[in-house]
């Protein structure tokens, strides 16, 4: 049975499962007692992660590194041919620590489907390395010639991280404004209106948060009113509007 989410968006089957499953591994979380602080200073009963909930369980990780292909390829992959005869891959640029497991699970998918991927990845450091090789922030220099660059991360709040990202990118040379930035989960405080204040160009979310806690409010895994309870938070928490 499909379930309506508030926004309109429908969830099938397939995605109920895969919500449910966010839930049980940790990587959606609700605490009933003591809420989670946030860098911007929020607290909330509601947290997204995206560490060790992924790689502690690699069936999870896959199922939303394929969610995160299907989107790319939907939206990236025809432009990638475009730039014909060159072939330019799609290259995920994982924002740490929460974007870096996602965007090589994105990547392993693809791999796994094609066995020659046009989807690759690279890594990027939470302190800029100052040895070896390549003192930068990313693992390799950008080559616009042979890349079509894209940002993931596991959620938005108010922005700042984002910010923060896109001027590291911008030292090492890529064009972070204008590529595209795959949010997993819009925790709904301000934070995309922000983005485009600041001059972000393409910005695109999986789930917000109010559909996923009506999901699994609906599905009986988390107690009624966490829906109410959600969208006073929403409510209360748009400090960067």
């Amino acid at each position: 049975m499909n379930i309506v989410a508030p926004s309109g968006k429908v969830f099938d089957t397939h995605e109920r499962d895969l919500v449910r499953r966010g839930a049980q591994v940790g990587f959606l979380r609700y605490s009933r007692e003591e809420p989670f602080l946030f860098k911007s200073g929020i607290e909330s009963r509601f947290y997204v992660s995206g560490r060790e909930d992924l790689t502690d369980n690699p069936d999870f990780e896959w199922s939303l590194g394929s969610l995160i292909c299907d989107k790319v390829t939907e939206k990236y992959y025809s432009e990638t041919r475009k730039h014909l005869p060159s072939l330019k891959r799609v290259c995920l640029i994982g924002i740490p620590t929460a974007g870096t497991a996602p965007a090589q699970a994105a990547a392993m998918v693809e791999m796994g489907r094609r066995g020659n991927s046009w989807l690759c990845h690279r890594i990027m450091r939470e302190k800029k390395k100052s040895h070896g090789a390549n003192q930068t922030w990313v693992n390799g220099r950008p080559d616009f010639a042979k890349h079509f660059y894209v940002a993931v991360d596991n959620v938005v709040t108010d922005s700042k991280t984002k910010i923060e990202a896109a001027e590291k990118l911008a030292e090492d040379g890529y064009d972070p404004k204008n590529m595209p930035w795959i949010i997993i989960v819009d925790l709904q405080h301000g934070g995309l209106k922000r983005l485009e204040r600041e001059g972000f160009k393409n910005i695109v979310v999986l789930y917000n948060l109010l559909d996923l806690v009506y999901v699994l409010q609906k599905d009986g895994v988390w107690p009624a009113g966490v829906v109410k309870q959600v969208e006073e938070e929403i409510a209360a928490h748009q400090l960067v509007s």
